[in-house]
Formats: structure tokens, sequence, C-alpha cells
């Protein structure tokens, strides 16, 4: 049976309740003030004003475990059409790219009559700040028909724009390629016939007979023993010696390993590529025949990666002379390092396990002592212990850093993606990139977040290269993502303003991107939009101290206007450095999955082979076949020519059938 309805306490109520509280509060027992004290601030948030409610709400979603970066963002109106409707899916590219640009143009228009509206509302909340007369006006405000029909003018122009320049040309296509790529697996083709079961004597005369071709799909993991039975024959030779001539198995696999080439194609891909731990693959690749165990499969992978350490470092040398570097890092953890630095004080000059390679000059020494390794390999290219730039000491935090350039610039498949762990971060590996580019590419332009560590700060390469610093807008709007709750009606206009900026980059994706369009669109509609930003981001900065996160953030964009704008001006550089940060996300999944986190060995092994398939995911070269081909060459002959076998000269000799072959 349902209670009384209980009605809600009166304003008169809730203070005469505020003041008993404070009176005797203490004589409660500690529950009842803790619910108490919830429902006032829960009361405050309901009755007072939206700043306050605001809070309220981020302190809850803070207890569910809805914080920033799992809430998805949503909007009040969608972003244009994400589906048909009732039409019909399109059956054709055409038909697709009609129905792309019609979202673009409902996205272009829905986004600038809501601009308006975030625009009246950062109005009346600086009216308030300066303690002046707000306007009253209407909750939800109501575009006049003159403004509609300005918005539609001016989206009509903007759709011109875009359409410049007769189609995309891919000096100008963005880099967008995903690590986890579809479609890497071996791939094969069978037709199977299934005649129809008609018995003429009882259904009856066969008058025609037709083929109706339908697809299924299938898909094993199959682990295939092959007994190889090589065989062996004793000759004698004219001196009368004899001596054992045998068959070679260096077509079928490596040397000691019982394993085949395309066992370790396969494997790579799965550990490298998509994060499967190794104790994992080790159960599911075991049978009753044999046993296999993540440290052999570690081993395996070390030995594929020592093959390609040739190609990883003309990698490194093709990625020097780029126009164009981009990059960022993350931290990252390896169990030989962390105990290492755990169990040392500063006071014990005991060396560390890298004191063999953690210079080039000591590392090459080491190679000249008949050193193998991965470490003292790649160190003597890259080194490894980089000084601090305050000049107190080495670094002591490992991180991976990844910088990505063209090696044509007009050609996107030539698209370098390198991968290395150090002590140091992404300004390091820049600089040592450089001292290997040649004096006559003066011009360079470089893409990050800007951070002080990420620059350039040897004089000697300052001086030899005219260097543009380029920033990255989604590090200048992160902060009003994450701290929307202290000014929602700020935040709100300025993420809006941001949303303009990739609506605009999606566009010109849509339309296909060349010189003509994106200059176009970035002179007038994206340098419109930013010039609305750095207001906003002014005004801000007069009533948010440099001490709190908006603040800093204001001033961010501020102090660094030029540099997030200097992508409008070149039409090869992108709006943001998302490429490399979604190039690092792996790491997390490496993370998670307890990977490559034991030795520094296993980590560059983990680097050069990621950076060999990330660089061959955007060349276009199938992987399996890629890894099958360089890993049947001679060691010696790879070694040699290196340049020969990079994915991109490899994809260019071995063409793939297109589609309609």
């Amino acid at each position: 049976m349902a209670g009384p309805k209980l009605r809600p306490l009166s304003e008169a109520e809730r203070a005469e309740l505020e003041a008993w509280l404070a009176q005797h509060g203490e004589s409660l027992p500690e529950p009842v003030r803790a619910a108490l004290a919830q429902h006032h601030a829960l009361c405050e948030g309901l009755s007072g004003s939206r700043h306050k409610l605001a809070q309220v709400l981020f302190e809850l979603r803070r207890a569910l475990g809805i914080i920033a970066g799992s809430e998805r963002r949503q909007s009040r109106d969608p972003l244009g059409p994400v589906s048909n409707g009732d039409r019909a899916r399109p059956t054709s590219e055409r038909a697709r790219l009609e129905l792309d640009a019609e979202r673009c143009q409902t996205l272009a228009a829905w986004h600038k009559g809501l601009a308006k509206r975030h625009g009246r509302k950062v109005k009346a909340v600086r009216r308030k700040l300066m303690k002046m007369p707000v306007d009253p006006e209407p909750e939800e405000y109501e575009q006049s028909e003159e403004e509609k029909a300005r918005i539609a003018a001016e989206v009509r122009e903007e759709m011109a724009r875009m359409r410049l320049g007769g189609g995309a040309q891919p000096a100008f296509e963005s880099s967008k390629e995903a690590f986890m790529t579809g479609a890497q697996v071996a791939t094969s083709e069978e037709t199977v016939s299934l005649p129809a079961p008609v018995d003429e004597q009882r259904d009856g005369k066969v008058l025609d007979t037709m083929v109706e071709e339908r697809e299924r799909f299938d898909f094993s993991f199959e682990v295939k023993r092959l007994v190889v039975q090589v065989e062996k024959k004793v000759v004698q030779g004219k001196d009368g010696e004899r001596h054992v001539v045998s068959a070679s198995t260096a077509a079928l696999g490596p040397p000691g390993y019982a394993v085949t080439w395309g066992f370790l194609a396969h494997m790579v891909v799965l550990v490298v590529q998509y994060a499967m731990p190794m104790n994992r693959l080790a159960q599911l690749l075991s049978t009753d025949a044999k046993r296999f165990t993540a440290g052999a499969l570690a081993r395996m992978l070390r030995y594929v990666a020592r093959r390609f350490a040739p190609i990883y470092l003309e990698l490194f040398d093709s990625l020097a002379d780029s126009d164009i570097l981009s990059g960022d890092d993350t931290s990252c953890r390896v169990t030989e390092v962390s105990r290492f630095l755990a169990a040392q004080p500063e006071a014990v000059a005991t060396p560390p396990p890298w004191h063999g390679y953690r210079n080039p000059e000591v590392a090459q020494a080491q190679l000249g002592a008949g050193d193998k390794s991965l470490a003292a390999l790649l160190g003597a290219e890259l080194g490894f212990e980089f000084e601090r730039r305050t000049g107190d000491g080495t670094k002591t935090a490992l991180h991976t850093t990844t910088i990505s350039g063209r090696s044509d610039g007009d050609d996107p498949r030539s698209l370098v993606v390198l991968y290395r762990s150090h002590l140091g971060g992404f300004g390091n590996l820049l600089e040592t990139l450089l001292r290997q580019r040649s004096p006559q590419r003066k011009a360079l332009t470089i893409q990050s977040d800007l951070a002080t560590v990420n620059l350039v700060a040897d004089e000697e390469l300052r001086r030899r290269f005219d260097i543009r610093y380029v920033g990255c807008a989604a590090h200048a709007r992160r902060p009003f993502a994450l701290y929307e709750n202290e000014a929602p009606e700020y935040c709100a206009a300025m993420l809006h303003m941001f949303k303009g900026l990739f609506i605009h980059e999606h566009s010109l994706n849509v339309f296909g991107r060349n010189e003509q369009n994106v200059r176009a669109v970035r002179e007038v509609d994206s340098r419109a939009q930013w010039q609305e930003i750095k207001e906003l981001a002014e005004d801000m900065s007069r009533f948010w101290s440099r001490e709190t996160k908006l603040g800093e953030g204001a001033r961010y964009i501020t102090r660094n206007f030029e540099k997030l704008t200097a992508y409008l001006d070149d039409p090869r550089l992108d709006l943001t450095n998302n490429f490399s940060e979604r190039m690092l996300r792996l790491e997390k999944l490496i993370e998670a999955s307890s990977l490559f986190r034991t030795s520094l060995e296993g980590r560059f092994a983990l680097d050069i082979m990621r950076s060999v398939l990330q660089t061959a995911v955007a060349a276009r070269a199938p992987l399996q076949e890629y890894l099958l081909s360089v890993l049947r060459t001679p060691p010696a002959i790879v070694a040699a020519a290196p340049g020969l076998l990079t994915p991109r000269v490899w994809a260019a000799a071995h063409p793939q059938p297109s589609p309609a072959d």
C-alpha cells in the first residue's frame, strides 16, 4: 500500500531546518548528519544558479564513475543526419558521397545557428561577472527569418569553397591510418557448388537450371605439424674424404627454430599489431605434439626484430629529410628499469643495465667488441639516455616516442611512423634525427603539443635549420572539455567554436582535399572561427586566474595563437596532432596485457616491429606477404641493402591487384 504523498519543503521550512541543524546538529548520529548535508547541497544546486547545479552534477558523475574521459558529450541537436531516415542505404559510391555532402551542409547550418545562442549566453554571463544589469531574454533563443536566410547564404558560400579544385590530391591527404586495420590476415577464396536435390520421377521434369551466388565467410585458427623428411647423402670426394650433404630447410623456416616463416609472420601480427599476450598465445598454439611457452615466443620475436633492424634504421634515416615532422611521447614501464631505479639510492654508483649502450659512442664500442644485442645496435644510432635540459643529471623516466613524416611529400604512402623507447622524450629523439638531416633541407615544420621539452634546444641545429613550430588544436581544446563544470556557458561556447574547426576539416575530407579548396576554406571560414576563439580566450583571461585550469587554458591559446593557426597557411598541415596520439594508444593495451614489460631488449624488439608494421600499413603493403618476403631474404642481403626492402619500396615492386581486377 502506497504511503502518503510528501510535499517538498518551502523556503521558510528549509531555513528553519538549517537553523535547527546549526544548533543541534552535533547531537545527531554521523550518518544522519552526512545525509542531511548531502540533501542540503542537492537542494542548493537545484534551486540555485546553473553553476551550483553543475557542481552537484559533477560530484554525482564522479560518484557514479562517469568522468570526462568516459562520458560521451551529447549535443542538443544531432550533428546532421547520422542515418538516411526512411531512405534506402546508398547502393553506389556516388550516392554515398552525395549523402556525405548533404550531411556536411546540414552540419554547417546547425553549427552556425547554435553559435549565435552560445554567444548570447556568454554575453549574459559576462554582464553578471562585471556586475552589470542583464537584459531579459527568453530561455530559448529563436532565430529570425533574416538570420536564417543569412545562415543559409553563408552555408552555400562555404559549400562552394569546399567544391573548389576539382577533387582530391594525394599530396594534401590527411594522415588517418589506424594501427589495427582490417583485412591483414591471409585470405583465400573457394567456390562450393550445391546442386538442387531434384528427383524427376517424384518432383517432376527440370525445365531450367540457374545458379545463384551467395557469400559465406569462414575463419579458422589452424596449427599445422609439418614432418620434414630431410634427405642426407654420404658423398666421397675425389680426395677420398667422405662428407654428408643434406637438403636445406631455409625455405621453410629459420635455422634452430621448429617453426616456419609463416608461423613467425602470424605471431608478429597477433602480438605486435593486436597486443595479444604471449602466454595466452602460447596456450592457444600448444598441442599434444608441441608445447610453446611465452619465453620461446619472445625469443622468436627478438629473432624477427633482429632481421628487420636494418630496415628500421633505414626508415629512421629516410625520416630525417621530411619536410614536416610530427610526434608525441608517453610514459612506459619496463621491469628492468624500474627495479634498478627503485633499488639503487643516488649515492650508490652501481652501473645501470643500460650502461653499455647509454650513448652512441659507448654503444659503438660495444658493437666493436662483438655485442649482437638490439640494444647496442639501436643505441649506436639513436642513443638511449639523455641529459636533463636543466643540467642536473640524466633523465630517469622511460618514455615511448613516436615521430612520423613523409619521405616524399606528394605521396601519402611514403609515410614513415617510427617508435623508440628511451630515457628521453620527443625533443631528444627529434634532435638525434635532425643531426642526420641534409643541411640543404633548411626549411622544417614540426607539429607537437608545444611543450618546452618537445622543442629543439640544440643551438647548432637551430642555426642550421629554419624551424617552424605548429600547435595542436586538440591540445588547446582539452582544458575546456575537462573542466567544463567550472564555467558551463563559457566552456560550451569555446567547445562549440572548436567543433566548427573540426567540421571544416571533416567536410574537406568528404569533398576531397586539394590545395585550392583547403586554402579557401581555411582562409575564410577557419580563420574567422579562430578569431572568435581568440576573443573568447582573451575574455576568459580577464576573469580566470592563470593559476586555474581554465585560466591556464585560455592563456595557452592567446600565447600560442600564431603557432595554433600556422596550419591555416599550409594546406599540407593538419588541424591537430591526433595522429601521433592515436599511434601511442596501443601503449595502453600493451600495459594492460603486461606485454614487453620485462626487459629493454624485448622493448626494443617491439619498437622495431611496430615501426615496420605501421609503416607497411601506410604503404598499403599486405602485412603477411611483406613479412614473409623479408624473412625469406638472406640476412646478409637485408643488411647490405635495407633500402630495397622498406615497405614502400617493396609495395611498389609487388603491386597488388585492384578490386576491379
